[in-house]
């Protein structure tokens, strides 16, 4: 931080001095110098002022004339300026200047002109205000520039993290106030990257390596003598819960990888709950009801990702709820709204965030009574999360047990580039 701001302070104060320094030469050379008939008058009245008095006054003609002060109406700060010895400035009708002072110890004034009044440097000075101004947003961009490299090569590096690719090395430039940070968040991205690609040959192990023994375990179970057919069941039943809980976990596992080729398409939101409904209705002995939305409600996203998010969500109200479930679909300008209740127990607040936690479970003795693994959740805020939505939970004030909301963005507000 003290880097930055000293560079940029020192960018700034040098711009400024230069900016100065330019700006007081060019007027001086070509605004100031540029021929003047006023300004180059009034230096000779002042030497001819000194040189003369009232036994040496010049003749008078068309550019010199001789009055007396009383013959004159002056304004009091006119008069004052002529009593004073100072040389005063006067305009005809016709623009012209005159230049007027007292003849020292006499009543005479001596007018010169008339004279080409000086020209307007109003332009002169716009333009050097501009060239100003360029100039300083020149010095501030070289002060940028290295500052904006960085930045791009921030970008690369979280572009190739997002792709689960290890970013090539960068190139810093030493004149960049943050290249000590560009290079820490390389070497981190580097490290991520890698540890995303041990997560990928964690799950091609699992996958094929765990299988393998498990299924040997399955035979050898089938094969036992019927004197051990009890106890050789209870042992096939654990088999076959290591085998759903792999299978759950390699699926959520996989979700890391599978977004880069998520492929979207328009959807009507009601046809996809409603099929969700039909294949609950066949399992469950609940009563669902659905409210869906008047208006049809088209989303851009992917259908076998959302069948299986509001799915989840679904059969969690099936598993918790007691007798009832309530599904509600609708939406405003810019977001659809999925809301699935039921009639259990609810979901403490402490505990609102936490369901959605990989593997986190509200039943901490984890018995196969209570089902599940903790992941189910998670991977519907995973999916929404794809499709730039969200999903929280909250109290059902008609139900009176958990109330989940998946939010979703409506097809013409969908930006997941």
């Amino acid at each position: 931080m003290l880097k930055l701001f000293l560079s940029l302070y020192v960018a700034v104060f040098t711009s400024i001095v230069i900016i100065n320094q330019v700006s007081e030469a060019i007027w001086t050379h070509w605004v100031h110098s540029a021929p003047d008939e006023l300004r180059h008058a009034k230096t000779i009245a002042h030497t001819l002022k000194s040189s003369i008095s009232p036994n040496s006054l010049p003749k008078e003609s068309d550019t010199i004339k001789i009055l007396d002060m009383d013959d004159v109406a002056w304004l009091p700060e006119q008069a004052s300026t002529l009593k004073q010895g100072g040389i005063l400035t006067s305009f005809d009708d016709t623009g012209s200047a005159w230049l007027t002072f007292k003849i020292p110890a006499s009543t005479l004034l001596l007018q010169l002109g008339p004279l080409a009044p000086a020209t307007s440097a109003t332009n002169k000075q716009w333009l050097i205000k501009l060239l100003s101004y360029a100039v300083l947003a020149f010095l501030l961009m070289l002060w940028i520039r290295p500052l904006w490299l960085d930045l791009l090569q921030l970008r690369y590096i979280t572009e190739c993290l997002a792709q689960g690719q290890v970013p090539k090395t960068t190139r810093r430039s030493r004149f960049s106030a943050i290249s000590n940070l560009t290079e820490q968040i390389y070497h981190l991205a580097s490290q991520v990257a890698r540890l995303i690609e041990n997560q990928k040959l964690l799950v091609n192990a699992v996958s094929h390596d765990l299988r393998t023994p498990l299924a040997r375990l399955k035979f050898a179970l089938a094969m036992l003598p019927e004197n051990s057919r009890e106890q050789g069941n209870d042992m096939a039943d654990d088999v076959l819960e290591m085998e759903a809980m792999i299978d759950e976990m390699l699926a959520y596992a996989r979700l890391e990888f599978e977004v880069k080729k998520l492929e979207l398409i328009p959807l009507s939101l009601n046809e996809l709950v409603q099929d969700q409904i039909s294949k609950l209705s066949k399992l469950t002995d609940k009563q669902v009801s659905f409210q869906g939305s008047c208006d049809e409600i088209i989303l851009l996203a992917n259908p076998h990702y959302l069948s299986r998010a509001i799915q989840n969500i679904v059969q969690n109200a099936d598993k918790y709820g007691n007798s009832t479930i309530m599904i509600r679909t609708e939406s405003d300008k810019k977001h659809a709204y999925i809301q699935v209740e039921d009639d259990g127990n609810g979901i403490p607040k402490s505990q609102w965030e936490s369901v959605f936690v990989p593997f986190s479970r509200l039943d901490a003795s984890r018995s196969k009574g209570g089902g599940g693994y903790g992941l189910g959740l998670a991977i519907v805020r995973k999916i929404a999360t794809w499709h730039k939505g969200n999903c929280h939970v909250g109290c059902s004030t008609e139900l009176g047990g958990a109330k989940f909301t998946f939010i979703l963005p409506l097809a013409h507000h969908t930006n997941l580039t």
